[in-house]
């Protein structure tokens, strides 16, 4: 075996115990994904992934997106959704950037579909992200912001003491971004 598919095996390996801890503590990822896919479909032309993470969520959209850009600030977040993505073979629609989404590096209205999952929680200025994910959308494209509800940072504030840590939690509510988008007009 070759020592990319041995690294994907790992990290394949890796991500499959993280989901059964998550699952001993009420938390059943692969629903979770499904449930925010269906709300994200259709996608329609290049996608901005906001958040790379591990790639899970990257590599099932993936398989109805023709083009997508994920941007993360972490190398090595990106390094494991690359090993993630490689078991899938969608890889080649896909271009990684390494980048603050505070200052995207895109001019305006770029983007059909910007996404961001899971990730608001770890900014230190999601206004400041909000507002770029906004700027490089096309009129009349798809936003989709998604984080944990009240019950899933519950459920992950336990898993991170049970590993001796904390867990970051959203510092705008959705609500606030929700009022920001109606101002405008959008839908």
């Amino acid at each position: 075996m070759s020592k990319p598919q041995t690294e994907s095996r790992l990290n394949h390996r890796a991500i499959k115990q993280r989901e059964g801890l998550f699952r001993r503590f009420g938390y059943d990822s692969e629903a979770s994904l499904k449930f925010v896919l269906a709300k994200v479909l259709p996608l329609h032309g290049h996608v901005l992934e906001i958040g790379t993470g591990k790639g899970r969520f990257l590599a099932a959209m993936a398989k109805h997106a023709d083009r997508i850009t994920t941007l993360d600030v972490d190398a090595k977040q990106q390094g494991a959704a690359k090993l993630h993505v490689s078991r899938t073979r969608t890889g080649r629609k896909i271009r990684f950037v390494i980048h603050d989404a505070e200052d995207l590096p895109w001019p305006d209205a770029s983007f059909e579909t910007v996404v961001s999952v899971n990730t608001f929680h770890h900014l230190e200025h999601p206004m400041f992200v909000f507002r770029e994910m906004l700027r490089v959308l096309k009129p009349g494209g798809k936003l989709v912001l998604c984080d944990f509800s009240p019950r899933g940072f519950q459920i992950f504030d336990r898993i991170h003491r049970f590993e001796g840590g904390t867990h970051p939690r959203l510092k705008n509510s959705f609500a606030e971004f929700g009022r920001r988008l109606r101002r405008p007009g959008w839908k």
